[in-house]
């Protein structure tokens, strides 16, 4: 990619990786230095959250800052970065839901919300770790609107059934 990836520090933006994953979210710009140090990398990468995209392995890169719709600048509620993060389990969803970047906390609960509609109660953390994180967000995130959707995910959560509960 010849792309200055640089560009994007701090933007919200869509990145398609070589393999054809796509991953919106606020992005940071790593260094070759900064990399190295960290990852043992030598090259440039965007990070979003916990998720690292090398400048070889980005495909493609789209803005969403100019976006507008239903889900501010992202297109969906959620995506495949959400999604991998229950599959890599409680810390990377802890780490999203108590993100600095309150897109990031909305976006996780709106997956895990999509999973308990579709009776994927299975693929989530444990509901009482998932039910400690939400507790600490509503207690410390200042924005009414996560605080609002992370009460009602919480009483979703509390009333499972008894053998949804016995599955997760």
């Amino acid at each position: 990619m010849s792309k200055n990836i640089r560009q994007y520090d701090g933007m919200c933006v869509r990145i398609i990786d070589r393999w054809g994953g796509v991953f919106d979210g606020v992005c940071m710009f790593n260094s070759v230095d900064y990399d190295e140090h960290e990852y043992g990398r030598r090259e440039e990468a965007l990070q979003i959250e916990n998720y690292l995209f090398y400048k070889r392995d980005i495909k493609e890169i789209i803005s969403l800052e100019e976006h507008s719709g239903p889900y501010g600048k992202f297109l969906d509620p959620y995506g495949q970065l959400e999604e991998l993060s229950l599959e890599d389990g409680m810390c990377i969803v802890e780490d999203l839901l108590l993100s600095e970047e309150n897109v990031h906390s909305m976006r996780m609960m709106n997956c895990i919300n999509a999973y308990l509609a579709k009776g994927r109660v299975d693929k989530l953390p444990p509901t009482g770790d998932l039910i400690k994180t939400l507790d600490e967000l509503v207690r410390y995130n200042k924005d009414e609107e996560i605080q609002r959707e992370g009460r009602r995910l919480i009483e979703r959560l509390r009333t499972l059934s008894e053998a949804d509960v016995n599955r997760i």
